[in-house]
């Protein structure tokens, strides 16, 4: 410090601490926050497509991708408050995956009944 910042006897600090300025009140009013909820066709299509693996696996599956597709406009229609994306794209996937499944089991089930037909399992022998 130098000799001329230092306070001399005319010049002294104050001996109460200054006040520090009001604070202005504010307005106590809340402030509702939009709230993102999940599109009840995105849960249903997700609860679909678990339950098409034990029960009409192909009806429930394509159901199932009716109601994702459903969920998903409704999604992009309004992203701030509908949310669920998340499940309508496992609900696809699931769906997809059961479809898939199943298709291959009938390709794969037609193809040992033809191959069975043709080499003539099941058939009879001609001599006693």
């Amino acid at each position: 410090m130098s000799p001329q910042d230092q306070p001399t006897q005319e010049q002294s600090w104050p001996s109460e601490p200054i006040p520090a300025p009001p604070i202005p009140p504010y307005a106590t009013a809340s402030v509702a926050l939009p709230t993102k909820s999940t599109s009840a066709d995105a849960i249903v299509a997700f609860i679909l497509s678990l339950v098409s693996w034990a029960v009409c696996p192909i009806i429930f599956a394509v159901v199932s991708l009716i109601f994702a597709a459903k969920a998903d406009r409704a999604i992009s229609a309004s992203p701030s408050t509908v949310g669920g994306s998340g499940l309508s794209l496992a609900a696809k996937l699931i769906s997809w995956i059961n479809i898939g499944f199943w298709v291959a089991v009938i390709f794969v089930g037609g193809f040992l009944a033809l191959v069975l037909i043709l080499s003539g399992a099941g058939s009879t022998p001609d001599h006693p």
